[in-house]
């Protein structure tokens, strides 16, 4: 063969040629991790390299199926070769089925957003001011506003000695005049006596009659009081009940969406002199009661005015105004009594903390010629939005934490709280939506014990007999006496009513864990929103005033308004509301009547941390670092209440605290599929919530800017669930097909709440849908969605 010229030239070194291995089995990024590390010159892997067998897939469990989803975040879950710069892996057994003997979390305190505002380190102690909502120290009683002196004895039993700024502005005006009025005033500033007192003292004065002819229960209705809230309505009926008691011959009612309406119609029937409702269940009434006259009516009081705007009750507040402008006033009762002492003309008290568009508008639906009455230190108490501050001996302060610290420095700052006795005897804790409330107070109440023969029978936790009230031991007061009943299982002969809401209170009332402290060994918990029906409600809220042990309430914005719950010392916004008005009247639930206490809420770090301007508005506001709250609250040790392997008992771990009490609740819902479902469900209703903030405050609340793998881990959960923007649609429809509403008027847990307007109406399936759909509307454009409401 010739010679082409082409030389080919192999040249070997004095070493062995490499061997191109191919790596097979175990996880692909290891296997990647073993060709790079092959191809770099590094350890050379021989034929007897072994890669690390691939961990079983998770088995599906309950509905696990589309209910739970992989997250692309890198800080959940196990991670191969080691853990990300900075990042502790965490180990621990008691891990979920199929996952093998290892549990390993992304640490609480890394890969957290930055925290953009600067605080002063060091701030001086906060001093509480002059109370702006104090009674006057000016004002010797309230006799000098020429009231009924058995009013003012009866106040005094009441330990009510002096009016505030606004009573003093109110009551002489309605008791001299018989003009419209629009009263604004700050929360806890006494309205309710404001309105009541004046109405109550003219109704007295019918009785002095010398003609013999004395003012029953069947004489009429002499004033009516709209309400937009079933339990703001309750409260002002016993504050009512409480004046009148020494005068039997006068008969105050409620009537409000939940209730028998047959016994509401009896009640009228028989006879009643003030009438206090709510506006979908007044309507229905003057509707369908041919017992309900509306002839003797002089006052008409439309109390919480921007509420009752918000909720869509504009339709029921114009059936009762125009029904009362139809009928013609009467000069005297059925029986011949004469009314001279009364008003010549219907009165219209509208009460508001705003002055909205809304509010204009339901003015000019109900006033003519109104006068203006406020406070005189009030014009220093409005901010630039027409609303009122907060009360000045509020002590207003904020916690910037990230989302994956949200759930323990909660538990760490209620540990904080009640570390020292008696300073803080009741809290309460407003939450955004309804699935939320009940994941919280299941996963920090004791559990429940299942009977070990029948594990399908559980047994309420038991609630020890709390201390008789003191006001209690000489009091008459059945009511009062019902709702000690209610806080002692143990006593006998229980009347009927009494069994009921022992019923009822087992699922909202319990003892709570974690949160106890060797200075409160025992802390009461309840739970409310508007899903539940009105009389666990009523029991339950009963249940919370009478209690004489620390206790805390964790509610929705149901109870934001109106409510004056004695010795309420602190509350805390674990989820911002849904406007600045509502968070107006939710730290309003303390520092009532010029006494001090405490509010504070949770912010997180980012867009939120712009709220905090917004919040200064309303008063002074500080700041408390959240790794203070986390070290004060983890000083003394945490009784778990369920032993998982992050808490084995006896033995010391390496977990920082907040890191194994995270890692403890996280495998304790992993191990209960109830509670596994309650997570899942409130963190997709508090997603949703988080979307329906105002719109302008959604700057501040921006939903993009929200992580998603974090918030869960607020929820106990390793990653958070599919399914966040479905389910609405479905609850809406089913509880149309549905019907009649069996919860009290109001949907599903994350669904809307609807009031009291569509119960016992007697529409047809689509005339309620429409009405539905229409006070939905109103609902999204105030702010006040159906996750604060439910």
């Amino acid at each position: 063969m010739a010679d082409d010229g082409m030389v080919l030239n192999f040249q070997l070194g004095a070493e062995p040629l490499k061997r191109q291995v191919k790596f097979t089995g175990g996880r692909w990024r290891d296997r990647k991790r073993a060709e790079k590390s092959a191809r770099g010159g590094g350890q050379r892997p021989t034929d007897d390299v072994e890669i690390p067998e691939r961990a079983p897939k998770r088995q599906r469990v309950d509905d696990d199926a589309g209910s739970s989803r992989p997250f692309k975040s890198r800080s959940f879950g196990a991670r191969p070769g080691g853990a990300r710069p900075g990042e502790e892996q965490k180990q621990g057994g008691g891990g979920h089925a199929g996952r093998g003997d290892r549990q390993v979390i992304s640490s609480l305190f890394s890969h957290n957003p930055a925290q953009k505002t600067v605080f002063e380190e060091e701030q001086e102690e906060w001093k509480a001011p002059e109370a702006t909502n104090a009674p006057l120290s000016d004002v010797a009683s309230f006799g000098t506003l020429s009231l009924a002196s058995r009013l003012v004895d009866e106040l005094s039993k009441m330990d009510l000695q002096r009016p505030t700024a606004i009573q003093s502005k109110v009551i002489p005006h309605l008791l001299e005049d018989s003009g419209d009025a629009f009263v604004q005033a700050q929360t806890g500033s006494g309205k309710t006596f404001a309105y009541l007192l004046p109405i109550l003292h003219r109704v007295l004065q019918l009785s002095k009659q010398g003609d013999g002819k004395q003012i029953h229960r069947d004489s009429g209705v002499f004033a009516i009081i709209v309400a937009p809230t079933r339990e703001l309505a309750r409260q002002t009926h016993t504050v009512l009940e409480t004046l009148i008691r020494p005068f039997p011959w006068l008969v105050s009612t409620a009537i409000t969406g939940g209730e028998s309406k047959k016994a509401e119609k009896a009640r009228i029937r028989k006879g009643v002199n003030f009438l206090v409702a709510t506006p979908g269940r007044l309507a229905d009434h003057i509707d369908n009661t041919k017992a309900l006259t509306l002839s003797t009516v002089r006052w008409l009081i439309l109390d919480e005015g921007d509420r009752l705007m918000d909720l869509g009750f504009e339709d029921d507040l114009k059936t009762a105004i125009n029904a009362l402008k139809r009928v013609q006033v009467e000069k005297e009762t059925p029986n011949g009594a004469s009314l001279e002492a009364l008003p010549e003309r219907r009165v219209t008290v509208l009460c508001s903390a705003t002055m909205k568009m809304n509010v204009q508008k339901l003015g000019e639906m109900s006033l003519a010629d109104a006068t203006f009455l406020a406070a005189e230190k009030d014009d220093e108490q409005i901010d630039n939005h027409g609303m009122h501050k907060a009360p000045a001996q509020l002590h207003q302060s904020h916690i910037i934490v990230p989302a994956k610290l949200r759930l323990v420095t909660l538990i760490s700052y209620l540990r904080s709280v009640f570390s020292r006795r008696g300073r803080t005897m009741k809290a309460i804790i407003f939450m955004a939506c309804a699935d939320s409330v009940d994941f919280h107070y299941e996963l920090l109440k004791i559990p429940q014990k299942t009977n070990k023969d029948d594990t399908s029978k559980t047994k309420p936790a038991e609630v020890k007999p709390l201390t008789k009230p003191k006001q209690l031991e000489d009091s008459d007061d059945e009511e009062a006496e019902e709702a000690e009943k209610i806080q002692d299982p143990a006593k006998p002969d229980l009347p009927e009513s009494v069994k009921r809401d022992q019923e009822l209170l087992s699922k909202t009332v319990a003892k709570a864990s974690y949160v106890t402290t060797p200075a409160s060994p025992q802390v009461i918990l309840h739970r409310m929103h508007g899903s539940l029906t009105q009389s666990t409600r009523t029991a339950t809220i009963k249940s919370f005033s009478a209690c004489k042990e620390p206790s805390v309430l964790i509610t929705t914005d149901v109870s934001s308004r109106g409510l004056d719950i004695p010795s309420v010392d602190l509350v805390i916004e674990y989820d911002p509301a849904f406007s600045f008005a509502d968070h107006i009247h939710r730290v309003g639930r303390t520092a009532r009547a010029g006494r001090p206490g405490d509010a504070v809420i949770f912010l997180q770090p980012g867009t939120e941390e712009g709220y905090i301007d917004l919040l200064k508005t309303s008063g002074a506001i500080t700041n408390q670092p959240f790794e203070t709250i986390l070290e004060k609250g983890n000083l003394a040790k945490i009784n778990y209440p369920v032993q998982t392997a992050a808490a084995p008992p006896g033995v010391a771990t390496d977990h920082k605290p907040p890191d194994k009490l995270q890692l403890h609740l996280e495998q304790r819902i992993l191990n209960d599929p109830k509670q596994l479902d309650l997570a899942r469900n409130g963190f997709k209703s508090h997603i949703r919530a988080y979307a329906t903030h105002t719109k302008e405050e959604r700057q501040f609340f921006d939903i993009t800017e929200l992580h998603l793998g974090h918030t869960a881990k607020s929820f106990g959960l390793r990653e958070p669930p599919s399914g966040i923007g479905a389910g609405l649609d479905k609850k809406a429809k089913r509880n149309h097909k549905g019907g009649k509403d069996t919860k009290g008027g109001n949907n599903s847990k994350g669904g809307a709440s609807k009031g009291d307007f569509d119960e016992n109406t007697g529409m047809d399936e689509k005339a309620s849908h429409d009405l539905f759909k229409k006070k939905s509307k109103m609902l999204m454009s105030a702010g006040a969605s159906e996750f604060n409401i439910g």
